[in-house]
């Protein structure tokens, strides 16, 4: 399959509609593991997010990056080894990594991430010491760091150092050394295997190619590997969220409580930066297919009055994120600045619940 060719009705690249469902449960999941969960996002918030992070809990950015790769490796490097051809694992051990880094690079185009190319390896063919790649304009520079140092640790099966510089405003070289210490089985099982909640949402198929309709709202540029929102010209990116999800996780137990607080609210002012004050206002109906579409899951209830929101989800994908999102929708649909409560229940249902923050002038 050519995953960089388009379907001539809708526009959505074939390495999408091929390989990822819309599910009527709110989640977006890999044909060939179903429960692997991705959400379609905007990403350029990202690394400003990383900073926000570095800047408020005091830590180095450096210290950040190693953080966010080693966390985004061990996600990489666990769904590869389940999902990986044999023949592709095969044949770059035998005639080098250029076989897969035909696949990273058609994955990358269709999958949002940015322009990859395979600088080199050494030596040429077999066993190599050393990887280079380049990428330019990565969708986050430690994210796909984090991807491309698992990639290898899985053909590998051998731990892998990293080292990253800027070429200039766009383009980056990324160098993985690969080291002498083996990597047991264990080492690749994390994983985000959560069975989701049955749900009733639909979608409107393209009879060519069968994805969403809806997505033709999006313009995928394949020389850049950059896709965009036609309405609000914000770049977006397809993410595993257990990779997210593991980042998070390590960042809170080594930073602190205030990391969950820092992302919900970096994520509110994402919301506010991209939606309309009449989306946010649109109901029940138009933001629950905007999340489902998204892949963050299925709403079942939502309540939004002068003073009050309160919202509930089945198959929440990232809670921070989640939170984030009805902070912004509180703020824009009601004009105030809120704060919530939540609780994920037993069965996996997520509930919030928003009010007024004292002083409830508007950012």
């Amino acid at each position: 399959m050519d995953r960089t060719r388009t379907c001539r009705e809708c526009g959505v690249p074939l390495g999408i509609s091929r390989t990822m469902s819309w599910n009527s449960n709110g989640t977006i999941t890999q044909k060939g593991d179903p429960l692997h969960r991705m959400i379609f996002f905007e990403s350029e918030n990202l690394d400003r997010m990383w900073s926000r992070i570095s800047e408020e809990l005091g830590v180095t950015m450096e210290h950040l990056w190693e953080m966010v790769i080693a966390s985004k490796s061990r996600a990489t490097r666990a769904f590869l080894y389940r999902t990986l051809p044999w023949y592709l694992n095969l044949a770059a051990r035998v005639v080098g990594y250029r076989t897969l880094m035909s696949t990273i690079e058609a994955q990358g185009l269709v999958m949002g991430y940015g322009k990859i190319t395979l600088g080199g390896q050494y030596p040429a063919r077999g066993k190599p010491q050393r990887v280079t790649v380049f990428i330019e304009d990565p969708y986050s520079l430690p994210l796909f760091c984090g991807d491309f140092k698992g990639s290898a640790e899985v053909l590998e099966r051998r731990q892998a150092t990293l080292t990253y510089q800027a070429l200039d405003e766009r383009r980056h070289q990324i160098d993985v050394t690969i080291r002498e210490e083996k990597l047991e089985k264990e080492l690749f099982q994390v994983e985000d295997r959560e069975a989701p909640v049955p749900g009733d949402i639909t979608y409107n198929p393209c009879p060519s190619c069968g994805a969403p309709r809806e997505l033709s709202q999006f313009e995928w540029n394949l020389k850049t590997g950059v896709i965009r929102d036609t309405v609000t010209g914000r770049r977006l990116a397809f993410f595993g969220t257990a990779g997210l999800k593991a980042i998070f996780s390590e960042l809170e137990h080594e930073l602190g409580e205030r990391v969950f607080d820092t992302v919900v609210d970096a994520e509110r002012e994402n919301t506010i930066a991209a939606m309309k004050p009449e989306e946010a206002r649109g109901g029940f109906n138009f933001l629950r297919r905007i999340a489902a579409l998204r892949g963050m899951g299925l709403l079942t209830s939502l309540e939004i009055t002068e003073t009050t929101m309160r919202a509930s989800m089945v198959n929440p994908s990232i809670p921070q994120y989640l939170l984030g999102l009805a902070l912004g929708v509180y703020e824009l649909a009601t004009g105030k600045r809120g704060i919530y409560t939540w609780k994920m229940d037993p069965g996996g249902e997520i509930s919030v619940e928003i009010t007024p923050r004292e002083g409830t002038a508007q950012a």
